[in-house]
């Protein structure tokens, strides 16, 4: 069985200074022997969720052994696996700038992680926490979007500052 949740509150300020914030829990659990399928694991990362993070790139990872492609005879990368278990807490302060219309600046909180296994064990040890700033532009399809995320718990393989370009707001 799956279950996510996710919850967001806004809150505008003086200065038209908008505070967005967002849970999202998410718990899949197998049961009578069986497991989660690869597809229905939760993966977090990216734009929309820990933006320390590459796409997808954040929870549990697992070696994959490649070969070809100048790896001479193999090369072994590390991939996300998904887990079971999934929370994530976004905060960010959207502050206009009285200059220039449609025009804003955004600092973020991101923290959470993607956990192997319902409960969260190890806790302490695989929260990531990750702090950023972003510039909005307000156009007709939406805010253009522009994130610098930088994990302040990296892991190897990884860069822990991240940059993304979008349309919408993360959350």
């Amino acid at each position: 069985s799956k279950l996510t949740g996710q919850v967001a509150y806004y809150k505008q300020g003086f200065h038209n200074i908008v505070w967005a914030n967002s849970i999202r829990i998410g718990l899949a659990q197998p049961f009578a022997n069986s497991f989660v399928p690869l597809s229905e694991e939760f993966f977090t990362g990216g734009g929309n969720s820990l933006r320390g993070f590459p796409l997808d790139g954040a929870g549990p990872q697992r070696p994959v052994s490649i070969v070809g492609d100048g790896c001479n005879p193999s090369c072994t990368i590390t991939v996300p696996s998904g887990g079971n278990e999934l929370l994530l807490i976004n905060s960010e302060a959207r502050i206009p700038l009285s200059f220039k219309k449609g025009l804003g600046i955004v600092v973020f909180y991101d923290g959470g992680n993607v956990f192997p296994n319902v409960g969260f064990h190890d806790f302490a040890s695989l929260y990531s926490n990750n702090v950023g700033l972003g510039l909005r532009y307000a156009t007709p399809v939406g805010p253009i979007r522009l994130d610098v995320g930088h994990n302040l718990n990296p892991i190897p393989g990884i860069t822990s500052t991240q940059y993304f370009i979008s349309i919408g707001q993360a959350f």
